[in-house]
């Protein structure tokens, strides 16, 4: 594979105002993974792409999988901002998925190839799992606030808990590739369709108070097809 098999638009990189080559090396390995994917993509694509010597991009990243260990970081990073605002937790579950599914949507390389990144890499796998249990600490930490301020109601057995977040997460996680495939990559729409499908299942679990406001942010969705 060389650059002239990259997708229509990745030809050059576009300049990033006052980026290093650090940076840029890393933002445009978002969009190159993105359309091309993180297995393909080499780091000579990378460098070709940025119009800079490998040499060059081995100074900052010494093989690809230290580019893809980083932006994984940058990923939970930017996860847990949205979990944890600084103004407050989000305030309701259709915020956080809303939230959350615009930092899947910039990473959405690996919610398509995670499985194939981690057998590559045993510290991604690590660190994968390691965020997994975190973002499952955390949605069933905002699940206990939302019950304390009347949104969700409560849920005494442990085990419906544990489904409850683990549905959540797996399909937050995995809706953008089952819309994917090659001749068709994933649209904007396929955020629209999932928050659709977390909110109608999360629907029982709301208070009859906010279940009233789910039902009228779902008719907002009937217009649009998939």
């Amino acid at each position: 594979m060389n650059t002239a098999t990259l997708p229509t638009g990745l030809r050059t990189a576009p300049p990033r105002k006052k980026a290093g080559n650090r940076e840029r090396i890393l933002m445009s390995s978002i969009d190159l993974f993105n359309q091309s994917g993180g297995v393909a993509v080499t780091t000579n694509h990378i460098a070709q792409y940025l119009a800079i010597s490998p040499g060059n991009l081995y100074f900052h990243f010494r093989n690809k999988e230290e580019i893809i260990f980083e932006l994984f970081e940058m990923m939970c990073t930017e996860t847990y901002a949205v979990w944890k605002p600084a103004r407050g937790l989000p305030s309701s579950p259709a915020e956080l998925i809303e939230r959350s599914y615009e930092v899947f949507w910039k990473y959405r390389f690996f919610h398509r190839e995670m499985y194939h990144l981690r057998r590559k890499d045993p510290n991604l796998a690590k660190r994968w799992k390691t965020h997994i249990a975190k973002t499952m600490r955390l949605l069933q930490a905002m699940y206990g606030q939302w019950m304390k301020d009347g949104v969700m109601r409560r849920i005494s057995d442990p085990r419906e808990m544990q489904m409850i977040s683990d549905t959540v997460l797996i399909t937050s996680s995995s809706f953008l590739q089952f819309f994917e495939s090659p001749e068709k990559p994933a649209t904007r729409r396929s955020l629209r369709t999932g928050l659709e499908h977390l909110l109608i299942f999360l629907l029982p679990y709301h208070t009859e108070t906010h279940q009233s406001a789910i039902r009228a942010r779902l008719g907002e969705f009937r217009p649009v097809t998939q």
